[in-house]
């Protein structure tokens, strides 16, 4: 599943979990997630999102879309509806009327039209029969927004906080690790009230790495029982009611939808941060993400943007015309990494780490894999936004390959027991796995894509320009193993940079000198 579609289809109203739950007993009982199991498995199985999508309608009616495999409701919510293609028999939302026979006029009003009746005009006499058709009109009251405000606010311990961190969820990843470090930061200040929101409904297996003192709140509960409109509501209300100094926004899409809708009232009591490290790419080769959804639309509201690498936000800078100023680069902070052990040997031992989806191109590892069978692989990660099985199953089934399965951060990898580590990904920030592995002082070869060459310089490891090239990461493992002696000298300069330049030291005087995002500096220039 790609992390997009999710997000494409959450935003727009068209997938309603109580439906799919009730429509689809076994999905009830055996699914973690139902918008996932709609996107993995659903729609191939002609399972509607809604009462208000038909997807076998649509992909029968839609031949072009059902030849290509498209999912039926992303390629609705994307061209779709803009063409008037039809997703629904009726093409319409069906409107209730709320009303009843109740008889609510006052006796005084109708013996007075009675009186007209009778003297201008016998056919508005309000006989019986024509009271029967006078119907109440009670404007529906929707109660469900007010009720989940209140048991959100009952989960504050507090009525004024200094920061607030909005997360889709706390996995085992980069940004997710970066999050704790500012939260941590948070919690040192003196005085600090700091509130982490959870928004989207998945596992968070990091959320036990928060410290103890940081009120937690999962949102993520309660977005099933309303529609987004209402929950967007409620998230700006308690932004509005509760006393937030500082907000800050780490890939949670509900919050970056608040900010657009109601920033201007947002940052009228709440300094706005938010963090950005790369664009995602959808399969057009177009970029997606919270930069281009947002940023355009969110930018006067933020007081700045956070992001790990000089080269993501001088591209935002030169296709939008972002003020630099907005932009401040926080080097991401690493450290209890296991060393690399810089004997050479004969060892031709490869390491690679990361998700198994597509963003990190697995793809591009099973062919490399091929290529050099005298080399011993070792992978860890597993699937957590998308489906590779196919890849991963032909991974699996080769002789030199070792699949280790998940690792609980990048603390945990052995780093000191490898020739290289081999990193493949297509887009990307600066990886706090790539730093991580610079620290270790182990030889590394790595695409060159978003800041990973402002880790990885050419004296500083191997890299490749042309990320399709299976042959160059041939030549540079081949270089690795006939001379590693030379491999380790780049190995140590990268090691020498990372120690320079991604402490955490440094990360938190950057924080501690980001105007507005600690106490003293809103006391002081608010």
């Amino acid at each position: 599943m790609r992390i997009y579609e999710y997000f494409l289809i959450l935003k727009s109203g068209l997938f309603d979990k109580k439906y799919y739950l009730n429509q689809y007993e076994d999905v009830k009982q055996h699914a973690k997630n139902a918008l996932y199991h709609y996107i993995k498995n659903g729609w191939r199985e002609g399972r509607n999102p809604s009462a208000l999508f038909d997807t076998n309608l649509y992909l029968t009616h839609n031949p072009d879309v059902k030849r290509k495999g498209i999912n039926p409701l992303v390629h609705y919510i994307r061209y779709g509806k803009k063409e008037g293609r039809f997703a629904y028999p009726d093409n319409s939302i069906p409107n209730k009327c709320y009303t009843t026979n109740q008889n609510i006029i006052p006796s005084w009003i109708i013996e007075e039209m009675k009186n007209i009746g009778r003297e201008i005009d016998p056919s508005i006499y309000p006989n019986n029969n024509r009271l029967s058709q006078y119907l109440y009109y009670s404007y529906p009251v929707h109660t469900k927004p007010g009720e989940i405000y209140q048991k959100i606010v009952d989960q504050c311990k507090y009525q004024h906080y200094t920061h607030c961190f909005a997360l889709p969820w706390l996995k085992r990843g980069g940004a997710d690790f970066v999050a704790l470090q500012h939260i941590e930061f948070a919690t040192k200040q003196p005085n600090s009230k700091v509130l982490v929101v959870l928004t989207e409904p998945e596992d968070s297996p990091w959320v036990s790495r928060v410290p103890n003192s940081v009120d937690i709140i999962d949102l993520s509960k309660y977005i099933w029982e309303l529609p987004n409109e209402d929950f967007l509501k409620v998230i700006t209300r308690l932004l509005l009611q509760v006393q937030i100094d500082v907000l800050h926004i780490i890939n949670s899409k509900y919050f970056w939808d608040a900010v657009k809708f109601y920033g201007l009232a947002i940052r009228n009591k709440t300094k706005i941060f938010a963090s950005l490290y790369c664009d995602d790419f959808d399969l057009d080769g177009q970029p997606v993400g919270f930069a281009r959804d947002y940023l355009p639309s969110c930018y006067m509201h933020l007081n700045t943007v956070f992001t790990d690498n000089t080269y993501f936000s001088e591209l935002l800078h030169n296709i939008y015309g972002f003020k630099k100023s907005l932009f401040k680069v926080l080097y991401s902070p690493v450290n209890n990494v296991k060393m690399h052990q810089q004997n050479p040997s004969n060892n031709k031992s490869i390491l690679w780490a990361g998700r198994l989806d597509r963003q990190k191109r697995p793809d591009l590892l099973l062919n490399i894999a091929k290529k050099i069978p005298e080399a011993t692989f070792y992978i860890y990660g597993e699937p957590l936004l998308e489906s590779q099985k196919e890849i991963i199953e032909e991974l699996i089934s080769l002789k030199n390959v070792k699949m280790k399965g998940a690792f609980n951060g990048v603390e945990t990898l052995p780093f000191d027991t490898h020739t290289l580590f081999l990193y493949t990904s297509q887009w990307d920030g600066i990886p706090t796995i790539i730093i991580s592995a610079a620290l270790s002082g182990i030889p590394i070869v790595a695409s060159s894509v978003g800041g990973i060459e402002e880790v990885i310089k050419n004296d500083r490891g191997f890299l490749i320009n042309d990320i399709e090239d299976i042959d160059a990461y041939v030549k540079s493992i081949k270089t690795i193993f006939n001379e590693q002696e030379k491999a380790l000298i780049k190995a140590q300069n990268a090691q020498k940079y990372v120690k320079n330049n991604h402490t955490q030291l440094s990360f938190f005087h950057h924080l501690e000198n980001t105007p507005y995002y600690i106490k003293n500096h809103i006391d002081s220039l608010s």
